[in-house]
């Protein structure tokens, strides 16, 4: 503003002088000094506003920069909860787990619950699935049964009802979630459990409901490839974590 005050007295001042002819001494070179000024004036304004210019660009580079580093830090701890998987637990002794993660709006919170739950089931389903098959198969190793053997068939047919009671039977144990990003996205995360004696359990009691097998069906036998593949199960995914954490 005060550059602007200067310009303009200095304009006036060369008008009076211009007007006022050699009575007032306005000579060619007075104005010339003048007209110098004025540009000097000018040069100064436009500096000004240059500079101002600049510190404006570079607190809003600064803005911009601060934005910037919100949304990456934000999207670095989303990127962490879905590397360290919360809620994520390991089979032991007693317990089968399933993890399932989805990614759901914030807005609908309430009904995805339901829909991760049946994800976590679908993952259990397929864990119980796979120790039953890997139980039966051990058992009749050890029992040196025949490929085509009525009990074999109905011991691996009796795995599908002894599957869906478990799976209908399962705990939910841990329920998290991330903050919601910049489009209100956001992962949930759901473990369940499933009882290891229950499932065991369960298993003989469906085998033994049938009296032809009942005879030369050996539960000891069973029980003992049961827990066999269980053990050996428990250390494949414990290996399995340490080698995630490295």
């Amino acid at each position: 503003m005060k550059t602007l005050r200067k310009l303009g007295m200095a304009m006036l001042a060369m008008l009076i002088l211009a007007g006022c002819g050699s009575s007032k001494q306005a000579t060619n070179a007075e104005i010339e000094r003048l007209n110098q000024e004025t540009e000097l004036i000018k040069a100064r304004q436009r500096n000004e506003d240059a500079k101002a210019q600049a510190e404006q660009a570079q607190k809003q580079r600064e803005a911009n920069a601060s934005i910037g580093e919100e949304i990456a830090r934000k999207q670095a701890a989303r990127e962490a909860d879905a590397t360290e998987m919360p809620c994520q637990m390991y089979d032991d002794d007693e317990w089968f787990y399933a993890t399932a993660m989805r990614q759901v709006k914030a807005n609908s919170i309430n009904t995805a619950a339901t829909a991760t739950l049946r994800s976590a089931q679908q993952q259990m389903r397929q864990k119980l699935s796979a120790q039953y098959k890997a139980v039966t198969r051990d058992y009749f190793d050890q029992m040196d049964t025949e490929e085509g053997s009525y009990e074999r068939s109905h011991i691996e047919g009796a795995g599908d009802l002894v599957v869906r009671a478990m799976v209908n039977d399962t705990y939910e144990v841990c329920r998290k979630n991330t903050s919601p990003d910049e489009n209100g996205n956001m992962i949930m995360y759901m473990t369940i459990k499933a009882s290891k004696k229950k499932f065991l359990e369960n298993a003989v009691k469906e085998l033994s409901k049938d009296k032809e097998l009942e005879v030369r069906f050996n539960e000891q036998k069973f029980r003992e490839s049961a827990f066999k593949v269980f053990e050996e199960s428990n250390e494949k995914e414990y290996n399995e974590f340490k080698e995630n954490q490295h």
